[in-house]
């Protein structure tokens, strides 16, 4: 049993692969339940309580349709929070990790299926895995400032997290002034966006980005008009205005508007790598938990968060997760369809402009140009997504730190290490056995799931591979520095602020190498799109 700010909480003794002995706490409420009146609205402390409330069992997670599978989980009461820990003395506090799951802002949740804490916790750091609502439940956005939903619930739902640690965790043995702060796809925006925003200001210490920014087009779906087009296909008339939407809204099933915000997903919006219309925004008026008051670009220069350390980066081949996608649209050798869907979002070009037909044109030429096959277009469809789905957006971040941050590191790194064993993401994505290393699969070195199908011995590759994840990750979160004895003799320097091409460690299964990006050829075109103002 543990005390904590609001009562006690009865945990489990657990064990981990290497039979690592440690405390599970599961379930653990950081906020009131978002039900009821609550649904859509900014998230509000939990109440104190004084029996002991049992938290031996999983959260089932917040509602969504869940990625790969075509099943409607989860619950409207979610928020809560897991923490694992070995020691909880409070005169010998640890290092704390907090980590943000992904899932496009519309599923996923901190399930032990795929974030269990074996890996990490052989360390000595304390680990908090969080939920937090998801799609419309948790990103709604209405104008009238009547109404009370200006948006952005989920996030204000990680940042209420955060400060339920930092009031909590040295209950757990964990020392709430070290607290790193990690996610990874849209858990690495958000932790891009809790970097960003004053509302989270000093709530941690040390970030890890893990293949998401703020600059990635998905991190800030533009739809407007998401909450009418829900709440019309719950029934509502297009009659009375955003307070009959709202009233459609908190009178429907959760799962329904779950269903009702998957009808959002045209083919259109797939052919642009959005899984989702209903995300991130910036809220339309000023209010007292106002989480992104203007343009993320603009709040990336002032940012709280340009003087605290941060570890960002990204896979290798992040555009697997749509290699099935690409496989289906990729006929022939002229299989390359219009790369118009491909311009970025964000320069705001309408779909007959010729600049956009211009840089349609150069990505054509730049990627496609010298190939023979379907399967080199393929290929080149990967690296294309990777680009402008994930690194680029990486890139833009990396650079924005260059020209903001004063002292303060951004050490940059690329994930390149083969293991079918640990790569579980990829499993779902790729039905051919391609190279390379898919979107989400840093992963499974540092978090075990089940779906590992051989056991890991140590000594072998994936032992390796999962202690030089591990130590790298907690040892930044210790001392705000990556570099230990699994990375030597090779040094990873913070990335030059003088700006591209930038340098980042390697990581691969045969070598660690400190080198110049990979993809820095690639990231100049990207850049080369946009004027100097708009990319950072």
């Amino acid at each position: 049993v543990a005390r904590t700010a609001l009562g006690p909480i009865k945990g489990l003794c657990s064990e981990n692969l290497w039979n690592t002995k440690y405390l599970s706490f599961f379930k653990v409420p950081y906020a009131k339940p978002p039900t009821g009146g609550r649904r859509f609205k900014d998230p509000e402390p939990s109440e104190p309580w004084s029996e002991v409330l049992d938290c031996t069992e999983e959260s089932p997670g917040c509602s969504q349709k869940m990625m790969f599978l075509e099943s409607f989980q989860g619950e409207e009461d979610c928020l809560h929070l897991s923490v694992f820990t070995r020691n909880t003395d409070p005169r010998k506090l640890q290092p704390v990790m907090v980590f943000i799951h992904g899932g496009g802002f519309v599923c996923g949740s901190n399930a032990t299926q795929v974030y269990g804490p074996d890996f990490l916790i052989e360390k000595d750091v304390v680990l908090v895995t969080i939920n937090y609502r998801l799609g419309a439940l948790g990103f709604l956005s209405l104008n009238d400032p009547t109404l009370n939903v200006p948006g952005n619930a989920g996030l204000k739902d990680q940042v209420l997290a955060l400060k339920w640690v930092r009031e909590n965790i040295s209950y757990f043995g964990g020392n709430p002034n070290c607290v790193t702060v990690f996610g990874e796809s849209a858990g690495g925006a958000s932790v891009h966006y809790l970097l960003i925003s004053e509302l989270a200001r000093g709530l941690f210490h040390r970030a890890i980005v893990q293949s998401g920014s703020v600059f990635n087009h998905w991190a800030l779906p533009i739809d407007r008009d998401a909450p009418g087009r829900i709440a019309k296909a719950l029934g509502w008339n297009g009659n009375g205005g955003e307070a009959a939407i709202l009233e459609i809204l908190m009178k429907a099933d959760h799962m329904d508007i779950v269903k009702a915000q998957e009808e959002l997903i045209t083919p259109d919006v797939k052919k642009q790598g959005s899984i989702s219309q209903v995300g991130p925004t910036i809220e339309p008026y000023f209010s007292e938990q106002c989480m992104i008051p203007r343009h993320p670009r603009e709040m990336c220069r002032t940012a709280w968060g340009n003087f605290i350390p941060i570890m960002v980066g990204a896979t290798s081949e992040e555009g697997l997760l749509f290699y099935e996608d690409i496989k289906k649209n990729t006929q022939g050798k002229e299989g390359v369809h219009s790369l118009r869907d491909c311009v970025p979002l964000d320069l705001n070009l309408n779909t007959s402009s010729a600049e956009r037909k211009r840089i349609a044109d150069k990505l054509r030429e730049f990627y496609f140009a010298k190939n023979t096959s379907r399967e080199e277009n393929i290929a080149s469809y990967v690296k294309l997504f990777s680009d402008k789905d994930f690194w680029h957006g990486i890139s833009r971040l990396v650079r924005t730190r260059c020209e903001n941050t004063f002292k303060v590191p951004t050490f940059l790194y690329r994930f390149n290490y083969n293991s079918p064993n640990l790569a579980f993401v990829k499993s779902f994505c790729c039905t051919d056995p391609v190279p390379g290393i898919c979107h989400g699969d840093e992963l499974g070195f540092l978090f075990k799931n089940s779906f590992i199908e051989k056991p890991i011995t140590k000594g072998s590759s994936d032992h390796k591979g999962i202690d030089l994840m591990v130590n790298i990750w907690t040892s930044f979160a210790k001392t705000g520095n990556p570099n230990c004895d699994a990375t030597r003799p090779e040094l990873w320097h913070p990335v030059a602020v003088t700006g591209p091409p930038f340098r980042c460690l390697n990581i691969n299964e045969n070598k660690l190498e400190f080198c110049q990006l990979p993809e820095t050829e690639r990231m100049a075109l990207w850049d080369s799109f946009y004027t100097r103002q708009s990319l950072t």
